[in-house]
């Protein structure tokens, strides 16, 4: 067990908010000095006690360890040193990549033995778990690894090199019959992988290669072999494929075929899911309805309903609110399953329906049910109703002592000392370890302990564990580090506060240091170009990388971003949102040509993360101003109609 000396009622005291130094503020500044040093290779000087006491000086010791054998030329004492740190600390989150490092070492050398003796099957990645197989084999294990070996061989997926081994080893035992091919060949096409599977029909006889080539063929190139597919009774997921395939890239072609596939079928059409005409008219319905065309309504009207899948149910409602047609919509929408009408979007949408109907009681009582939850659909019922909207918010208990004590557990003090230093993956390794067992109550106490260190994302991430979305206190914070920073961004740009709030909490749950899978930087997420961009346009030194990190820096130039956006599409806001996370141009392409209500515009947004962005970031501007008011709220300014007549538009403004 690791000991870690803490001087514990300061540290408790001061996380209880008193006055208290932080004990651990000197030896964090010498721990992170000696992080910074590994990759300068290691000291002759030994480690003061201080720092050997410190919460997370065993990762200091694993970094050392990982440098140390990585070199050209390890020393002769690491590998003795490794493996007696891994079976000192078992399985620990600061293990675990040392862990790896060394076990694919020790595969390439074939050290089997002491792979086998380190080797954790909870912890291993495919290629690990592939070098533990050779290693069996190498032992002289038998058909008794088929199971294992065959179950990792069955995915659509390539595989790592290190599995090249197992596979020759599979084959050569006669255990890859050609049944076990084919179900990997199906596997691989099913997952659109066609170099795999080229790969894998070679492996078949050729008597049997001819019926998977088709399916690749068909695959590749739809247009020109879904005939030929159809006519050889290809299977249906095999033409449903190829068939959304075409229908999003040629629809004029998807229509034609389906047309011939009917003659073909003869009436009635037996229902083959999923690809019968009825389900291949649904798919160019619904292709058409992503690009709002004027027919989408009258291609839905051609599928039968027993061909409808949950998108073809909602999207049909949607091409029939964007095309205006409200009767049409509330027929649709009686169709729908239980299920989906249980939904606060389709109880919505019946409301609206109802209303535009002249069914004004049916409504009302749609409504009132909306507005007694919390979400998008709750606040535009109660516009519907003409009224502010209160945020529900039952009161939860709260333990301070339960508090104290989980932050004081030792998995949390890691976890908080990693996430102060700025190791992301080590602070969510440790707590993800720490909060393991927790009961939905002692998560949420444990939610209010990562709020109270400035951790949001976790907190939030924690909350949804306990199954706690109305705690708005702690989902929906406003930190102090930089409640001045955005209110001086969005008072220079003219924008409410609690929008540039909306935006942050949605983008990078406050962390200055998130950075998304696209090169998004900081709280608003900006892209470094559109960051550079909007400095030159509006006469701001030119950012750094490392700038768009900067809170103040992020909030200024991600506030202009925002109300260059403003301008340009008409002061509408949503409008905004939608080319915030989409781009302007995909907003562009999305205008209607006649003024539209707002509701039906964002219910119509064809990318679902955007849609959802837009409903989110209204419904956060709608906690954030209550809880800035303390007044019931109104989102009348968002809901000003859309259309596409803005000048801005016209003139090509940025």
């Amino acid at each position: 067990m690791l000991r870690i000396v803490v001087p514990v009622m300061a540290w408790l005291l001061s996380f209880a908010g008193h006055a208290a130094p932080d004990p651990l503020a000197p030896v964090r500044a010498a721990f992170q000095q000696a992080l910074e040093a590994v990759p300068r290779g290691p000291t002759t000087e030994a480690d003061p006690a201080a720092l050997r006491e410190y919460p997370l000086y065993p990762y200091l010791q694993a970094e050392r360890l990982q440098w140390r054998l990585a070199r050209p030329q390890p020393d002769a004492a690491i590998e003795t040193e490794v493996a007696a740190f891994l079976t000192r600390y078992g399985d620990a989150p600061w293990t675990r990549r040392l862990r790896t490092a060394w076990l694919k070492q020790l595969a390439e050398r074939k050290d089997w033995a002491r792979f086998e003796a380190h080797y954790l099957d909870a912890r291993a990645d495919t290629s690990l778990r592939c070098h533990h197989l050779n290693a069996r084999i190498a032992a002289g294990a038998g058909a008794e690894l088929f199971p294992s070996a065959l179950e990792i061989w069955r995915t659509g997926s390539s595989l790592p090199e290190s599995c090249t081994d197992k596979i020759d080893w599979l084959r050569a035992q006669g255990a890859l019959t050609v049944e076990e091919i084919a179900t990997r060949t199906r596997l691989a096409l099913e997952a659109a992988n066609l170099g795999l599977a080229r790969y894998l029909i070679k492996l078949l006889p050729e008597a049997q290669r001819g019926y998977y080539q088709l399916w690749v063929d068909v695959l590749a190139n739809p247009a020109a072999h879904l005939d030929r597919a159809y006519a050889q009774n290809l299977e249906p997921r095999a033409i449903y494929d190829a068939f959304a395939k075409l229908a999003r890239s040629d629809r004029d072609s998807a229509r034609a075929i389906v047309a011939r596939f009917e003659a073909d079928c003869g009436q009635p059409c037996s229902l083959q899911s999923p690809a019968t005409p009825g389900e291949l008219r649904r798919e160019i319905a619904l292709n058409q309805s992503w690009s709002r065309l004027p027919q989408t309504v009258d291609s839905f009207r051609q599928v039968p309903v027993e061909a409808l899948d949950e998108r073809g149910f909602e999207w049909r409602v949607r091409a029939a609110l964007w095309a205006g047609d409200w009767e049409l919509a509330a027929q649709w929408i009686a169709q729908m399953t239980p299920e989906l009408l249980a939904q606060p979007r389709w109880r919505y949408w019946r409301a609206r329906s109802a209303e535009k109907l002249g069914q004004a009681q049916l409504a009302q009582v749609d409504y009132e049910s909306l507005v007694q939850d919390n979400g998008y659909y709750a606040v535009l019922a109660a516009e519907r109703l003409d009224r502010a909207y209160l945020p529900q918010q039952p009161q939860r208990p709260e333990s301070e002592a339960a508090q104290l004590r989980l932050a004081a557990m030792p998995g949390f003090v890691r976890t908080r000392e990693a996430w102060l230093i700025e190791q992301p993956a080590w602070a969510r390794s440790e707590w993800n370890e720490a909060t393991a067992d927790l009961d939905a109550q002692h998560l949420l106490e444990a939610a209010r302990v990562a709020s109270s260190w400035g951790w949001h994302f976790m907190a939030v991430a924690t909350s949804t564990r306990a199954e706690v979305f109305d705690d708005y206190d702690l989902l929906y914070p406003r930190p102090a580090a930089y409640q001045a920073d955005l209110v001086r961004a969005a008072q220079q740009v003219e924008l409410p506060p609690e929008w540039v709030w909306s935006v942050m909490r949605q983008e990078s749950l406050y962390d200055p240091r998130a950075r998304s899978s696209a090169n998004a930087r900081g709280l608003l997420q900006l892209l470094p170009a559109t960051a550079r961009n909007v400095a030159r346009r509006n006469g701001f030194a030119s950012p750094s990388i490392e700038d768009l990190f900067d809170p103040a820096t992020n909030l200024r130039l991600g506030t202009a971003y925002m109300r260059e956006q403003f301008e340009r599409f008409g002061a509408r806001f949503v409008l905004v949102l939608g080319a915030y996370n989409a781009g302007p141009n995909a907003v562009r392409r999305w205008l209607p040509d006649t003024s539209m209500e707002t509701d039906v515009w964002i219910e119509n947004v064809p990318f679902n993360e955007t849609r959802n962005y837009i409903q989110r970031i209204v419904w956060n501007s709608t906690v954030f101003g209550w809880k800035a008011s303390g007044e019931p709220q109104r989102i009348t300014p968002l809901l000003t109609p859309i259309s596409s007549d803005f000048e801005s538009l016209a003139s090509g403004a940025p």
